[in-house]
């Protein structure tokens, strides 16, 4: 998806929302629970942050928020390689180094896909030995020139059709028009080649729907299987999850496409999500309507928590401000800050989401050497290890809800025990001390809340629902 926007320097003055909780006030950051807990999560470098024309706020609350970043556009093949074999690597490697100055991972976004590409390589049509030299010394030279630099690469981006009988697309892409299929197992071998310690991805939209047969996800899958039994170096699936407040079960989508991932030894990265309203709601959205956009980021960040085979989480965009989703997808306000760089309901759910998780309990994808990697990272300062807090876990204990009463079982008679109901952005909606063993909540309304249980220094924390 081409995702160029025209810079707005000119920000609306009416502040959305004055029930929006400013969360980033708090000493805690996302991208200090997320080191903790062993997990990416971060977003992308605009356009008009290379072009030196976005606000100074941007880049503050970018580099304290998030600890991951990819670029909007300055690594795609027009934007690398814009003439046959002369390279333009200038503003990758300004992200570089602010990346390496701040302490993030980078994501490298995208080395063969239909969309973007020169318009030199055109010329070249239906010719398959010019295209597969092409593509090669493309791969080999952009991927040599960041390694050790770039810790993951979307090596094929968006190559499977949208037909409901799932297949790889054919038309309107040089590469599989003028190669045929093998492009792919090709571009892999040569990106691995060029680095052999990068992490390497396809990326699709679309694959959260569902793994029903004929779907993409399930299209996805299987090439996976063939891959790693045809020992291509493919190591990680990115669903890109561009979706609208109304799909509500994505969500569990993901869930299943992780663990039918897991299975084949590969990760499953979030890598461009954002959540929009319709394009027509702009003005007249509701603090509710937040809410339910915080809803869903929170239940998305759940997921990728509790898979342990999840290790990123890329939002498309910062702010509101500067956003692909107003002037190309008639949708809009999908991201975490509004456009006076407010944050919405949708961080205080991020933030919620990884504070009822403790690291403890979260698995990671990665190797301490990726985590923590050694000091002398470029040129820049690298962030000082993150102690991983240690809580222990209630093994006894069991809830279960009838009706409107909440039923816990297997407490310690002789230790107080504490419960607390919080909201889907992690507003405590009840609390009860003592707790004995039955708890009436009939004065809780309707809807998805996360409980947390605690008995001295222990908890449990899960997700029920309130009908």
């Amino acid at each position: 998806m081409k995702k160029h926007r025209i810079s707005k320097f000119i920000l609306s003055a009416a502040f959305l929302g004055a029930g929006f909780m400013n969360a980033q006030a708090a000493d805690e950051t996302i991208r200090e629970l997320a080191k903790e807990r062993g997990r990416f999560i971060g977003t992308i470098l605009n356009s008009e942050w290379f072009n030196d024309a976005i606000e100074p706020e941007f880049e503050e609350i970018h580099k304290t928020q998030f600890n991951v970043v990819v670029a909007e556009n300055e690594m795609k093949f027009d934007a690398t390689e814009p003439k046959e074999d002369e390279f333009n690597f200038e503003k990758g490697d300004k992200m570089v180094k602010y990346a390496q100055a701040n302490g993030l991972r980078v994501r490298g976004h995208a080395l063969a896909w239909h969309s973007q590409v020169a318009n030199w390589v055109n010329d070249y049509k239906g010719q398959k030995e010019k295209l597969l030299a092409v593509l090669k010394n493309h791969i080999t030279k952009v991927v040599g020139h960041w390694k050790g630099k770039i810790a993951e690469w979307d090596v094929v981006n968006e190559a499977v059709n949208d037909d409901y009988n799932a297949d790889w697309r054919s038309t309107n892409s040089v590469w599989y028009e003028g190669i045929g299929a093998e492009f792919l197992d090709s571009a892999f071998v040569w990106a691995h080649e060029a680095d052999p310690d990068a992490e390497l991805c396809y990326n699709d939209y679309s694959i959260e729907w569902g793994l029903r047969e004929g779907s993409k996800a399930s299209f996805v899958v299987e090439q996976v299987k063939r891959w790693k039994a045809n020992n291509i170096p493919i190591t990680c699936v990115g669903t890109q999850t561009h979706i609208e407040i109304a799909h509500e079960t994505t969500p569990q989508n993901v869930r299943a496409l992780a663990k039918a991932l897991a299975e084949l030894g590969v990760t499953l990265n979030i890598t461009e999500l954002d959540i929009g309203f319709s394009k027509g709601s702009a003005g007249k959205l509701t603090e509710a309507d937040y809410a339910k956009q915080g809803h869903l980021y929170r239940q998305f960040m759940d997921v990728f928590l509790e898979e342990p085979n999840m290790g990123e989480f890329v939002i498309w965009g910062l702010t509101d401000a500067h956003s692909w989703l107003d002037e190309q997808q008639g949708k809009t306000e999908g991201l975490l800050y509004d456009k006076q760089y407010n944050p919405k309901p949708a961080y205080d759910s991020v933030m919620a989401s990884l504070k009822a998780h403790p690291a403890s309990e979260v698995k990671t994808p990665y190797p301490e050497s990726v985590l923590n990697p050694p000091k002398d990272c470029g040129t820049g300062n690298c962030d000082d290890p993150i102690a991983i807090k240690t809580l222990a876990k209630l093994n006894n204990i069991s809830i279960h809800l009838a009706g409107r009463t909440l039923f816990v079982t297997g407490l310690a008679l002789k230790t107080a025990t504490k419960v607390d109901i919080f909201d889907m952005q992690g507003h405590l909606v009840f609390s009860a001390k003592n707790v004995k063993g039955n708890i009436e909540l009939s004065s809780t309304p309707e809807g998805l809340y996360v409980i947390q249980i605690r008995q001295g220094v222990t908890r449990l924390t899960k997700r029920i629902t309130i009908k």
